[in-house]
């Protein structure tokens, strides 16, 4: 009974463990208003103060909000942009961090 309890415990553990982590392979961003600045929406920024351009952003966040901490992956894409400050991407895993 105490060996089955512990293994139960053990499992539950791991999965918890597993599941609290977002986009796995993710990197740390913030969502960031630009919308005073011609042809630009919401961008993304990572931490090394890079900016990335979402194809697909409303896919993933219904209403973003300036200051969003979130976890995100992407694939970057062919494309122009009016906006021109970052790199063109669309979001491939997007989830809030704390």
């Amino acid at each position: 009974m105490k060996i089955t309890l512990a293994l139960l415990i053990s499992i539950s553990f791991l999965l918890i463990s597993c599941s609290s982590e977002k986009c796995p392979g993710g990197e740390k961003a913030t969502l960031v208003d630009l919308t005073g600045l011609d042809g630009c929406g919401f961008v993304i920024e990572l931490e090394d103060g890079s900016r990335l351009e979402p194809t697909n952003l409303l896919d993933y966040d219904n209403t973003p909000v300036n200051g969003k901490k979130v976890w995100v992956k992407y694939q970057t894409v062919d494309g122009g942009s009016i906006c021109m400050v970052g790199q063109i991407v669309e979001i491939t895993c997007l989830e809030p961090r704390n």
